[in-house]
């Protein structure tokens, strides 16, 4: 592993990537760009480490430590997460990746970004248009209105103040660059894999998202793994392996 930087536009203040793999002599790897755990007020890119290693041995994985909220909020963190991608794409050949085969993950905060930059990709494009394959989103915050069963049933979850950090003002809430799972707009999107887990609050907005990718015409994969003390992306939980290889045969299927 090692680190790089980029400088956000917008401020000019550096972003940390974290690169793992050792990419391919010809270019011929895809690159994964993964946004960490956590609940955008909280989180490190440390906590990728697991995933990022155990995926680095069949693709290049660029991790992004995103500033998180209330220090930066939206919209600046979907720039700089758009900006990952657009600094990735341009310098896969340099890391040993292919430009044309780029994907996107995350966990919680990082899922929705993930499913964010899909929708920016769609929205703006690249240099190279059919640089982004695919989208991978791991037990996504996909809901700031917060309206689902699974996350109701929690008592003071801490969703509700990470929102509340992000968004700066209520009426965010509603953006679909905010709440991707109330977008109206989800067709010609990426395809997408979307990871929940059961007892997971945030179960139920992952799998409506996936349903309604489905009937806007998106190619999806829906995948519901056990329960264990750690996140989906630690290397101790139960379902680990079973994790990462199924991320490994979306990503072969899809570059």
């Amino acid at each position: 592993m090692w680190t790089t930087q980029f400088t956000y536009s917008a401020t000019a203040k550096p972003v940390t990537l974290q690169v793992f793999g050792n990419g391919d002599a010809k270019g011929k790897q895809p690159a994964l760009i993964y946004f960490h755990g956590g609940l955008f007020n909280c989180g490190s890119i440390e906590t990728a480490y697991d995933i990022a290693s155990a995926l680095s041995e069949h693709m290049m994985v660029v991790c992004v430590d995103y500033p998180l909220a209330p220090a930066m909020q939206f919209p600046d963190t979907i720039e700089v997460a758009y900006q990952a991608l657009a600094w990735v794409s341009t310098h896969a050949k340099k890391l040993g990746a292919d430009p044309k085969k780029l994907f996107v993950a995350g966990e919680q905060a990082g899922g929705n970004l993930a499913a964010v930059v899909a929708m920016l990709f769609r929205d703006r494009g690249l240099a190279c248009q059919h640089t982004l394959q695919g989208q991978i989103l791991i037990n996504p915050m996909l809901d700031a209105l917060q309206t689902s069963k699974s996350l109701a049933a929690v008592a003071d979850s801490p969703c509700r103040r990470a929102w509340a950090d992000y968004t700066q003002v209520v009426s965010n809430a509603l953006h679909p660059y905010v709440s991707p799972v109330n977008s109206c707009r989800l067709a010609g999107l990426v395809p997408a894999m979307v990871i929940s887990s059961h007892a997971s609050p945030l179960r139920d907005e992952a799998e409506t998202y996936a349903s309604k990718l489905l009937n806007a015409g998106v190619p999806v994969q829906v995948l519901r793994l056990q329960d264990s003390a750690v996140n989906l992306s630690h290397d101790q939980h139960t379902d680990f392996n079973k994790l990462c290889l199924r991320i490994r045969q979306f990503v072969d299927s899809a570059a």
